[in-house]
């Protein structure tokens, strides 16, 4: 981890194709490859402070079990860098209000926003603006998993290992015989764990959508996804493969929790309010 952030953001153009008006692109924050965690942040403040780094993570460790013990406790937690507030959804019967709680009816949970530090350092940073768009090839814009109810209809909910996962995107079909073509899950924690999903474990593979049982290898956590094919826009081959990577990370089980929204990811806008399950 570098011990100087330069508080640059690099943008990335991609072509808006199905848009009416001709030579309009989109924008995407291009990510560093490596993960700050907590064990990082510790290291980095005892290098500008001149402490010693396992002190300082035992510290910023005790201090994000307290917002979890406040939150849980139904507090709102307003830090610098974010507002946490407690949330619940679920519906119950009139005769269920003198019960013990469902909690398979009743969902609670975290909702996020950006803290005034945070936004402030973010109107601030530098932008850097790629002048060419970005090379023609996959590009994946979500992640969700899916079930099929028996009257057809399709629902979505946090990825479960074992369970189907859909994702979308523009000229994501594995095609191609090199050996790096299909869909690789990294573990955040853990980035040398990685698990590769390929070609004929794909059932649902389309230019916009592949579907497949998500690896009883993808845990619960958090996993970064990345999709690499030779499949070009015009139904040919490519010598060369392509690889593009989910622009969040996905949140797989409990990571995520089962609310509609709270595991995987698209492409929306972002509005700086998130919900944890």
């Amino acid at each position: 981890m570098p011990t100087t952030f330069n508080k640059l953001i690099s943008l990335i153009a991609y072509d808006a194709k199905l848009t009416e008006q001709e030579g309009d692109y989109y924008l995407r924050a291009k990510t560093m490859p490596d993960t700050i965690t907590l064990q990082n942040i510790a290291e980095e403040v005892a290098t500008r402070l001149n402490k010693n780094a396992d002190e300082v993570f035992t510290i910023l460790n005790d201090a994000e079990r307290v917002k979890c013990d406040a939150v849980s406790s139904s507090y709102i937690v307003s830090t610098p860098t974010a507002l946490m507030r407690p949330g619940a959804s679920g519906t119950v019967m009139e005769a269920e209000l003198s019960q013990a709680i469902d909690r398979n009816k009743v969902k609670v949970y975290a909702t996020l926003s950006m803290g005034a530090d945070l936004r402030e350092a973010m109107q601030a940073c530098r932008l850097e603006l790629f002048t060419q768009p970005a090379v023609v090839g996959p590009l994946l814009n979500g992640a969700v998993a899916q079930t099929r109810a028996a009257d057809g209809t399709v629902t979505t909910k946090a990825p479960q290992p074992g369970k189907n996962i859909r994702l979308t995107g523009r000229n994501i079909k594995i095609a191609g015989t090199d050996p790096t073509v299909g869909v690789t899950f990294t573990s955040v924690e853990e980035p040398s764990t990685q698990v590769f999903v390929p070609l004929e474990d794909i059932t649902v593979n389309e230019p916009k959508q592949l579907i497949f049982v998500l690896p009883a290898e993808v845990t619960d956590g958090l996993w970064r996804v990345k999709v690499t094919t030779q499949f070009s826009s015009g139904r040919h081959v490519i010598d060369t493969p392509r690889s593009n990577e989910l622009p969040t990370v996905l949140a797989v089980g409990s990571a995520a929790g089962t609310e509609p929204g709270t595991g995987g990811s698209d492409s929306g806008e972002d509005d700086g309010d998130h919900q944890l399950g």
